[in-house]
């Protein structure tokens, strides 16, 4: 298998039309399908099942992020801001398949909301605002903050260990309210034993993530003011490590993003709808 950059220096460079958020929702969703399309041919040939087929990518001087005139730095026009976890294993270019200019991201480990991620997406919607469409909160599974705050929940005990370095506390107590929505979904869907089952810890885990991102992307939509003539978008997502796809949901049909919760209601159906799926109550 063949994975080709190929530049055309014939074809007219022509820069990136974003009309709104929707279009810019499936702007990242065929450049994941790119994204997964590469992977599933390597895993193809991880596999032993070769092919001669070639994965051709278009690639040119705006894909570069090179400028387009001469001795001019290139004018900043990204049309998404992705606010994304600062494990090493979600690049967030690569797996949405989107070239230098493309996107405003931002990483933090836990994809927390801090005062100055938050300072940082407020700079890029009110400088950026005739490019940016979309603000996405990006979480992914087996996220280590969160993982933390899961263990801190589940041997309060130990809690001790992170309470005296302000800022490893700071960071998970940002994750709490998510694995305690987690909890309480999850036994309102699987009763009081459910604590029991020997995979509470990893169901915990699961459903806090999803939630984790979609708390964020509240607390981003609430904090931030999105001039009405920009019409930009906050949205949340989870990129899966093993199967490498975004989805606003544990469900293999669920769309890549979803909107913003919009209060305490909202967040402890969204729980148990996703607590359903993590515990088998009904089919992923």
């Amino acid at each position: 298998m063949d994975v080709i950059y190929r530049y055309d220096p014939y074809q007219a460079i022509e820069h990136r039309p974003i009309a709104d958020a929707a279009e810019a929702i499936e702007y990242l969703e065929r450049g994941h399908g790119r994204y997964l399309n590469i992977v599933t041919q390597v895993h193809r040939e991880i596999l032993g099942r070769h092919t001669t087929a070639e994965i051709v990518i278009p690639s040119n001087p705006l894909s570069l992020g090179l400028p387009t005139e001469s001795g001019a730095a290139p004018v900043q026009t990204p049309f998404a801001l992705v606010l994304g976890c600062s494990d090493a294993r979600v690049p967030i270019e690569l797996i949405f398949d989107q070239s230098p200019n493309d996107l405003f991201v931002i990483r933090v480990a836990g994809n927390v909301l801090g005062v100055e991620c938050l300072g940082s997406i407020d700079y890029a919607v009110s400088h950026l605002g005739k490019s940016l469409k979309l603000v996405v909160v990006l979480g992914h599974s087996n996220c280590g903050a969160v993982t933390a705050a899961v263990d801190s929940y589940l041997a309060p005990k130990n809690y001790a260990e992170i309470a005296f370095t302000h800022a490893l506390r700071s960071l998970l107590d940002r994750i709490h309210t998510a694995v305690r929505v987690a909890a309480d979904a999850l036994e309102r869907v699987g009763g009081r034993s459910v604590a029991r089952r020997t995979d509470y810890r990893g169901a915990l885990l699961r459903v806090a993530v999803y939630l984790n991102a979609a708390i964020t992307a509240y607390d981003v939509q609430r904090e931030l003011t999105i001039p009405p003539a920009t019409d930009t978008r906050v949205v949340y997502g989870v990129f899966d490590l093993v199967a490498q796809h975004v989805r606003a949901r544990p469900e293999e049909d669920a769309p890549i993003f979803a909107g913003v919760p919009q209060g305490p209601e909202d967040f402890n159906e969204l729980g148990m709808e996703i607590a359903k799926t993590v515990l088998g109550k009904r089919r992923p």
